[in-house]
């Protein structure tokens, strides 16, 4: 098993984020290939809160999603997702998930969709851990991260 170790203290990640973008860059790379980040918790909220407004957001390790739209687990590009208020006139539909083996090398992209187009902007909330791997480690998981996607 590879040796992880926690460097640094935990980081939070926070701002906004229009409607319908793929692929807004979050930058973490810091140039080395031996340090990588656990994504701890992803939260979002729109703006204004008190409209009924449904938005899905996903974080992946790829610029451009293959669909801002749907959600797809099987791929590993994808590493979070997050919804708030699906439908719109229910309550309690926020969801949040995690894929517990992430590990961002490189930058992180956040990916939005609000299906009306009318609600503006989306807040989003990270926490995120910082950890020294090996350069091995490092490398094997940018290739998982970007899919056989080259890079970016």
């Amino acid at each position: 098993m590879a040796v992880q170790k926690k460097i640094g203290d935990i980081i939070t990640m926070k701002g906004t984020v229009g409607q319908n973008v793929n692929g807004h860059e979050l930058q973490l790379f810091d140039g080395c290939y031996d340090t990588g980040y656990k994504i701890l918790e992803f939260y979002i909220a729109p703006k204004t809160p008190a409209t009924a407004q449904e938005w899905i957001c996903k974080l992946t390790t790829s610029n451009s999603a293959v669909s801002i739209t749907n959600w797809d687990w099987a791929d590993v590009q994808e590493i979070g997702w997050a919804s708030w208020g699906i439908p719109s006139a229910g309550s309690g539909m926020d969801f949040y998930l995690i894929d517990r083996d992430n590990m961002i090398i490189e930058n992180l992209y956040l990916s939005t969709y609000q299906p009306t187009g009318d609600a503006g902007e989306i807040n989003y909330f990270l926490t995120l851990q910082k950890y020294k791997i090996s350069a091995w480690d490092g490398a094997l998981n940018m290739v998982t991260n970007l899919s056989q996607g080259g890079p970016q």
